[in-house]
Formats: structure tokens, C-alpha cells, sequence
């Protein structure tokens, strides 16, 4: 009955024929035929049983009825996934046009593939929201090495120092929890796994957590940080830890183990590379990618000329010496850095809840949180009652102007292997760990191996460690001596004040180097070691006012 059109009654009263041009098409004995039938301005739904419908050689008898008759319209066709597609873009043209000039252009009709409710979307774009699928799942049935490959978890060390073993910080500096007096790494404090566990660690931690720190941990919680979407901001500062986990477990369950995904670093519609922790993106802005470093730093004039430098093509179609340099280094850096999260040493007072990136040097970070923050960002002794520093995981910092930063390589040289896939072609492992796991492949492209590269890395690392423990063991000695003092009352107030501000710059100087940081020294030795040296003369210099 498709296309069949409306035809006027004609006739006296009565039982009054109309002639459908379809008539011919209709099985004489199918049940339930349905007519429209129209008399006086009002329009019926009829049925042959209801309105004596009555088969006829030459067409269809009608009784009762006048006006116009026409069948029921046909059922409109099953939409495609592809018309779907089509349709997004008459509202996010811009995501069409990313797709359209990207490596994912042939997935342009396939948006419902990320966004499983897109067709609810569509049909209520006011307050469905659309679903965005952030998991890894999404991108494995057509990046499955790369997939298998960041799941990757040999729970093994490489040398003497980290790995992917949960092992306590305090194995290997046994005085942390006394030097550290009374923060909250004192509770618990180990060394994380593989990234496939990225987010379960964090959140199986005893410690007190902060929503500020899952930028890092989570994909979801970095894309929608403090952005306003349909009358509310899924993610801040403002929300509590508890609650923002519970959200994830809601919403993005697969993702509870490893937490960020593939969309962290790379743009789903154009497959380019891209940065969504939006502090991290603000510094770059500020202060330029490399601040330590004139003949690589680059200041972008916005957040659109940063992706833009990150994803830069020559005339070979290939990305740029500086755009790898770029993209493999400031994608790290989104987590692989020092920042202020939570509420600080004036909790009490303020309540404030604080989210920072310095994007500076350790001499440098001191000054800027007594600028901005009076020193309050993050906790209060409790031995010597003054506020202090407390580093996260500065490795990006403590790698600018290293020997490998200022030859042009980023992290990802160093971390992320190539390698060759079951069916030949080859890709970029993102196992992200030690260069010391990849057999020396990576080393080995720089590197000769008369130079035994391996072995003079383990012995920088020995060696800082073993500095890091000397100085340890001289800020344990020095804590001591100011809790006796404090206790006999023999020295005066300002020595004594003195004395607990060195102890703290030097607990800053150490703890920044030699534990926050990640790789004992491999990432920038000259300065693990004058890093150290400093701590050590903190410690003197505090001593000194004791007796």
C-alpha cells in the first residue's frame, strides 16, 4: 500500500464504492486492513470488521462513511546507523569536520558507535545528554595491539627501584613517616603498578583522597572538569572524593581499573593528539612548553595554535620533528607532574580547595606557593609546626633541560617501543614503563652497546639512592635535635625557627628528588645530584644554629 493516495468518494448515500488504484495489490482475505476514513472535519481509523469493509472485484466497498479514504501511511523505514551519523552533524558540524579531515573519516556515519543513546540525543537534544564512551573497549576493535599492549602488567621491577609491584615507600626510606610529621602519606604510601591499574590503586588507597587528584586517574573526570553541561558541571573541585567515584562506578564501570583511556591523549574525531587536563593546558599557555629551555619553548597563542603545534605535518604528511617532541612529552605531562590538589594546611580556616599547576622547577616552586598561597597549599608539621611542600610525581619538571630533553627527545621515545604485531604492521607499544623493560630497544637507537647503557643506569640510580638515604638519615638526625631543643628550652626562639625552616626546605629538596619523583635520578642525574647536595646543606645549615 506505499504511495497509494487519498481518492474522493463519489455516489449517492449508502454503501458507496471507492476505487483504490491499489485495490488489486490487497489479499481479499487480509485481516485487519486499516483505511482512513474522513467525514465532517474528523478523521477515523477503520477497520474492515468495524467499518463493513467489503472486498469487491473492481476494488473496495466502504459503508458508512464520506469524504476522503486513504490507506494508513506505511510505517517510515528503519534508520541507519549511517543516517544517524549524517544527522549529528547539522548540530556538531565541528566534530564532522575533524572526522572529515582525520585518519577516522570513513567513521563519520558512525557516531552511535561512541554514543550509544545518540538516537534518544537526537530525538531530545534539550535534556537527553549524549553518552560518551571514554573506555578502551571503544577504540580496541580497531587499535587491539595498542590496546593489549597498555594493559600490559609484567608486576616485575626493571633495576632495583620502582616497578609495577605494590611495595611501601617506606622499605625504602625507613624514616619517611617521622620526617614527613603527621601528612597524609604517612598513612600509606606505595609504589603503583602498571597504568592498567591506575585508578584502582588510587582509589583502594587508605590515605584521604582528593577529586582534585582524579584528573589524573580518570579520562571522564579531566574531559568534563569544571565544564558546564546541561545545567550542571559533572566533575570539580567542589564535589567530593566519594561522590565523584561513585559517578565513575555509574556511568563508566568497565573503566574502574585502569581509569584513563585513549581518548586522555588522543582526539577522538580528528585522531590527532590532544591535552584535556585543563590546568595543565593553562601553564602551557602562561609560561610555553619548555620554560626552562629558550631554544624549545614554545608560548601557543591559545589552546587551539597548542593542538595545532602538537599535531604539526611536513611536507611528507608525517608529524613534525617538534610536534612528536610535543605531543610525546606534554601528554605526559597532563599527570606526570607537580600540582596542588585538595584543601591545604588551612583547612580549618579557609576551606579553600585548591587546583594548581606551577609548571615550574623545585627552586622555583617554593617562591611561587609563598606568592600565591602564603605556603598554605598542602599540610603542617607536626613537629616543627611550620607549613611545608609537598611534591607529587614532578617527573616532567625534573626531566627539562636533562641530556635527553635538550637533544629533542620526549617520553614517549624512551617509553613507548615499537613493535610489530601479529599480522606484520608495526605500531607504538603503549606499555608506558621503564626503557629498561623493552630489552634496551629503545636505548639501542642512540646508544651503541659498548656503551652499556643499562648498566650505567643502574648505577646512577644506585648512586642516588644511596646520596638520598645520607641525606635522609641527616634530616632524621636533625629533627631529632630540634624536638630536644624544643623540649629543653636551650635555644633561642629564633634560632630555633630557623633551624625548623631549613629542616623543611630540606625535606622539600630531598623529598622532591629522591621519592616523589619516579625514577632515582635516570631522568635528569646532574640535577638529582646538586638537587641532594642543596638538601644536605639545608641540614647543615640548620644544625649549625643547634647545639
Amino acid at each position: 500500500m506505499q504511495g497509494i493516495e487519498a481518492h474522493p468518494v463519489r455516489g449517492g448515500k449508502g454503501l458507496r464504492p471507492w476505487v483504490a488504484e491499489a485495490g488489486r495489490h490487497l489479499r481479499r482475505d487480509a485481516p485487519g486492513t486499516t483505511l482512513i476514513c474522513i467525514s465532517g472535519g474528523q478523521q477515523m481509523t477503520l477497520h474492515r470488521s468495524l467499518c463493513g469493509l467489503l472486498p469487491v472485484a473492481s476494488g473496495l466497498l466502504l459503508a458508512g462513511c464520506d469524504g476522503w479514504l486513504a490507506p494508513n501511511p506505511p510505517a517510515p523505514a528503519r534508520p541507519t546507523l549511517a543516517s544517524l551519523g549524517l544527522r549529528c552533524a547539522e548540530c556538531h558540524s565541528g566534530y564532522a569536520s575533524k572526522l572529515d579531515g582525520g585518519p577516522h573519516a570513513d567513521l563519520q556515519t558512525l557516531c552511535l558507535t561512541c554514543h550509544s543513546n545518540g538516537r534518544a540525543h537526537q530525538d531530545d537534544s534539550e535534556t537527553i545528554r549524549a553518552i560518551v564512551d571514554f573506555s578502551l573497549e571503544a577504540c580496541a576493535s580497531c587499535h587491539g595491539a595498542q590496546y593489549e599492549s597498555y594493559l600490559q602488567d609484567d608486576m616485575a621491577r626493571a633495576g632495583r627501584h620502582g616497578g609495577s609491584i605494590i611495595t611501601s615507600k617506606y622499605l625504602e626510606f625507613p624514616h619517611y613517616q617521622y620526617l614527613m610529621g603527621g601528612h597524609g602519606f604517612t598513612i600509606e604510601y606505595n609504589e603503583e603498578r602498571a597504568h592498567r591499574w591506575l585508578l584502582r590503586d588510587h582509589v583502594d588507597t587508605k590515605r584521604r583522597q582528593t577529586t582534585t587528584c582524579l584528573q589524573c586517574k580518570s579520562t571522564p573526570v579531566a574531559y568534563y572538569w569544571d565544564e558546564l553541561r546541561r545545567g550542571e558541571v559533572p566533575f570539580t573541585k567542589a564535589h567530593t572524593w566519594a561522590n565523584a567515584v561513585a559517578r565513575l562506578n555509574a556511568e563508566h564501570p568497565t573503566m574502574m581499573d585502569y581509569g584513563a583511556g585513549c581518548t586522555h591523549c588522543h582526539d577522538p574525531h580528528s585522531g590527532g593528539f590532544r591535552l584535556i587536563r585543563k590546568g595543565v593546558i593553562e601553564a602551557v599557555l602562561a609560561r610555553g612548553t619548555d620554560p626552562y629551555t629558550p631554544a624549545l619553548n614554545v608560548i601557543p597563542a591559545d589552546a587551539a595554535d597548542l593542538a595545532a603545534r602538537m599535531n604539526e605535518r611536513g611536507p611528507d604528511g608525517k608529524l613534525t620533528a617538534q610536534a612528536r617532541r610535543l605531543a610525546g612529552t606534554l601528554t605526559c605531562a597532563q599527570c606526570h607532574i607537580e600540582y596542588v590538589c585538595g584543601q591545604g594546611a588551612d583547612r580549618a580556616v579557609t576551606g579553600e580547595i585548591r587546583d594548581d599547576v606551577p609548571w615550574r622547577k623545585l627552586r622555583d616552586v617554593e617562591a611561587y606557593y609563598q606568592g600565591k598561597f602564603s605556603n598554605q597549599q598542602d599540610w603542617t608539621h607536626s613537629v616543627t609546626g611550620l607549613t611545608g611542600v609537598k611534591p607529587q610525581h614532578p617527573e616532567t619538571e625534573f626531566y627539562w633541560n636533562s641530556h635527553h630533553h635538550q637533544a629533542g627527545l620526549s617520553c614517549a621515545d624512551c617509553h613507548m617501543e615499537r613493535r610489530t604485531a601479529a599480522g606484520g604492521q608495526i605500531f607504538t607499544s603503549h606499555w608506558l614503563t621503564s626503557p629498561l623493560k623493552h630489552e634496551n630497544k629503545r636505548c639501542s637507537e642512540c646508544h651503541t652497546p659498548n656503551q652499556h647503557i643499562e648498566q650505567v643506569m643502574l648505577a646512577v640510580q644506585d648512586i642516588t639512592y644511596a646520596k638520598a638515604r645520607e641525606v635522609e638519615n641527616a634530616l632524621q638526625t636533625l629533627l631529632q635535635r630540634i624536638e630536644a631543643a624544643q623540649t629543653a628550652g636551650t635555644v633561642s626562639p629564633d634560632a630555633l625557627a630557623r633551624a625548623k625552616a631549613f629542616y623543611m626546605r630540606g625535606l622539600t629538596w630531598w623529598e622532591w628528588t629522591a621519592v616523589s619523583e619516579n625514577s632515582m635520578g635516570a631522568h635528569n642525574w646532574g640535577e638529582a645530584t646538586a638537587n641532594l647536595n642543596q638538601a644536605m646543606e639545608f641540614v647543615r645549615q640548620g644544625e649549625g644554629l643547634l647545639p
